[in-house]
């Protein structure tokens, strides 16, 4: 796909799924887009991007801009606990808060729950005397001499990391950071991570466990970087390694060394980024972005040209503070496992078969049915044509495999047992999206879905059909639509302060001040990293609730806070965003608690610019026809077959009908119309 730009490097995007790894080259001075998909090496993801470089054919020496990867590095080291030998350090008497959490159940009605378990044992939890009050006043000065014989114990305990986190921190920094320089001092050898410095803010329990989740993952992140960058440099590579932050930024390789919480959904954000840019070029504002991958089913929702965020997630039940956006992932995707469980019914997901073994079809071992095999059986998939004619499928031992392990048990004929897989994974899919839309009031019919991944194409039609959504949007290579989003990613610091007073006692110029101080930090950031002054922007931001409340809301904050009634207007924008959250605003003082800048280093997105113009008949892409069984009627019915790359902006396509190229197959149904627009990407209607 050609694009704009006055640029004349190459840049290229990699991003590392649970089946494959896809890559996106934008050559700069020849304006085109090309990909290419490797599968994913589980037991060293590495391998499977050098892969992708390889098989897209990269001369790294020539690439002297960026490389930008989203990777599920930290994420799975989390989730598979195969971080490192953590140690932590707190204030006298609060060695058991990360153990303690809150005094909740979070699943109130599971008689089976149980707390998630400790990253870190008690006998590695240690305390040390010191204490700030709220304010962040010194009551109790660090003990210098009692943290270097705790330090000689946390050296005996033989650990890699150590996470620091004491009481009010977020106020006053000045215990952890001296707290750093003697742990440092006495343990040259294993790296140190403080709260003030990974999650300046209020929340004692979120803070610690994030803090020591940092830790914990650190290691890993900063030895798989290391790597990726020394290999890189084998090859000749002079450009910047950017990673994809989970809140659609993205930060430098040594910013992710020192932050690998931030990264957590480095993948699934490329593919929001992208919808983001779509969301304007497209000037559909409201879009539910579907990735269906070959292990997971992720969805979020851009609301007026902008995605939703949040301030905190879970991972395997522990809190984690920091900003990302809302991504709900299920265990629905290509790969997903098929079989009859032990009442008799059918299953589908959320286990998966990976990359390896893989669907039945792929011929890499695997035995068990999957979403990508009912494709095959009923027809959706040209076995002749997948990953361009690269990967020949078996389908045969697809059809054999469903024969026998679902349609003999079940009574059904072979293709109605590949529907009944389609239509289970459909609806786990159509229920998140559900799920995700009833949780923010939103109505999904307002919404059109912006659908990739592998499976997006795939599923799109019928899903749209299911939710009653006005469109579904094939993108430009939709199947490599991450990788293709983190092109348009931005360099993006988040630079926070927890202050926790009454707004109505908080003085104007003293706020300005603050803010200043946080704008500084975010603007010799983007300096470090050589950002062009003309690149960079600061954006601010304060998180602030009704006296009394738990909760908060982000409001914008005006670049000056400098007139006589600054104040006030702040406080109206929070009843408004507070109105337009909740549905109506109290009128009662409100306090301020977090003050936010985020710091923006721009790089230029390349533009997309328009295909060859045709008129609405499409025959000339036309390739043939094929018997599909269309799994949400159960009847086969006759397809016509089309080359997407030989399709022209204006074409229109009239179901039923199969668009086609390398990676993916779009479907379109009997009652649906595609229209092709300026620049290649498909929009399903109904007629």
């Amino acid at each position: 796909m050609a694009t704009q730009t006055q640029s004349t490097g190459t840049r290229f995007a990699i991003d590392t799924g649970g089946t494959f790894t896809d890559i996106v080259v934008l050559d700069e001075a020849a304006g085109t887009f090309t990909m290419d998909k490797a599968s994913t090496t589980p037991h060293n993801t590495l391998e499977g991007v050098l892969a992708a470089i390889d098989k897209a054919g990269v001369d790294l020496r020539k690439v002297d801009r960026f490389f930008v990867h989203g990777s599920t590095t930290a994420l799975n080291a989390l989730l598979e606990r195969k971080g490192v030998r953590t140690a932590y350090l707190t204030t006298r008497g609060f060695r058991d808060v990360p153990e303690i959490m809150r005094y909740n159940r979070p699943e109130m009605y599971n008689p089976k729950y149980h707390k998630p378990q400790q990253i870190v044992p008690r006998e590695l939890r240690f305390e040390v005397t010191e204490r700030l009050n709220a304010r962040g006043e010194v009551l109790e000065p660090l003990d210098e001499a009692e943290l270097r014989a705790t330090a000689r114990k946390i050296r005996e305990a033989d650990v890699s990391t150590v996470a620091v986190c004491f009481l009010h921190s977020f106020k006053n920094s000045v215990h952890e950071r001296r707290a750093r320089e003697i742990l440092l001092e006495e343990l040259p050898d294993v790296s140190v991570a403080i709260s003030s410095s990974v999650v300046p803010e209020h929340r004692e329990f979120e803070r610690s466990m994030t803090t020591i989740l940092n830790a914990y993952l650190a290691p890993v992140v900063e030895r798989w970087i290391g790597n990726l960058q020394r290999e890189l440099t084998r090859r000749g590579f002079a450009g910047e390694i950017v990673l994809t932050k989970s809140d659609g930024g993205g930060m430098t390789a040594e910013a992710a060394k020192g932050s690998p919480i931030n990264m957590l959904f480095s993948g699934p954000a490329g593919g929001v980024i992208g919808g983001l840019y779509l969301a304007n070029v497209l000037e559909r504002p409201n879009l539910i972005t579907m990735d269906v991958g070959g292990t997971s089913f992720d969805i979020a929702t851009i609301k007026a040209a902008n995605a939703g965020t949040q301030r905190e997630l879970k991972v395997n039940g522990y809190p984690i503070l920091i900003s990302t956006l809302d991504i709900r992932t299920i265990g629905a995707g290509g790969g997903s496992l098929a079989g009859i469980d032990s009442a008799g019914a059918l299953y589908v997901g959320p286990r998966s078969a990976g990359a390896v073994p893989g669907p039945i079809a792929y011929r890499r071992g695997g035995t068990q049915p999957t979403v990508t095999d009912a494709f095959v059986v009923n027809g959706f998939i040209n076995p002749d044509n997948f990953l361009g004619g690269n990967m020949a499928l078996d389908v045969d031992g697809a059809i054999a495999g469903i024969r026998e392990q679902i349609a003999k048990p079940l009574g059904l004929e072979v293709n109605h047992a590949a529907s009944g897989i389609l239509r289970i994974a459909m609806s786990h899919m159509a229920e998140a999206i559900r799920s995700m839309t009833s949780e923010t009031g939103d109505d999904p019919r307002d919404f059109s879905m912006l659908c990739f991944g592998g499976g997006g194409a795939l599923f799109g039609a019928h899903l749209m059909d299911e939710l009653s959504l006005p469109a579904a949007i094939i993108p430009i290579l939709p199947s490599a639509f991450s990788a293709w989003g983190m092109l348009m990613v931005d360099l993006r610091h988040d630079v926070v302060q927890t202050i926790a007073q009454r707004l109505d006692g908080t003085d104007a110029r003293s706020l300005e001040g603050q803010f200043a101080t946080l704008e500084r930090r975010g603007w010799e950031q983007l300096v470090r990293e050589a950002v062009p002054e003309d690149r960079r922007q600061l954006f601010r931001s304060a998180d602030l609730r009704y006296a009394g409340q738990e909760h908060s809301v982000s409001v914008p904050v005006p670049s000056s806070l400098d007139g006589p009634d600054s104040m006030s207007k702040l406080y109206e924008a929070f009843q408004s965003v507070y109105e337009s959250v909740y549905g109506y605003r109290l009128g009662a003082p409100a306090d301020i608690v977090t003050l936010r800048v985020k710091a923006i280093g721009k790089i230029p997105a390349p533009a997309l610019s328009p295909i060859e113009r045709g008129g609405p008949d499409p025959e000339g892409a036309r390739k043939g026809r094929r018997t599909v069984h269309d799994f949400l009627e159960s009847e086969a019915r006759e397809f016509r077959i089309f080359d997407r790359a030989r399709l022209k902006a204006g074409n229109v396509i009239v179901g039923p009908a199969l668009i086609e190229e390398a990676t993916t197959t779009t479907v379109v149904r009997h009652h649906h119309t595609c229209a092709v627009d300026s620049v290649g990407n498909l929009i399903i209607t109904r007629r």
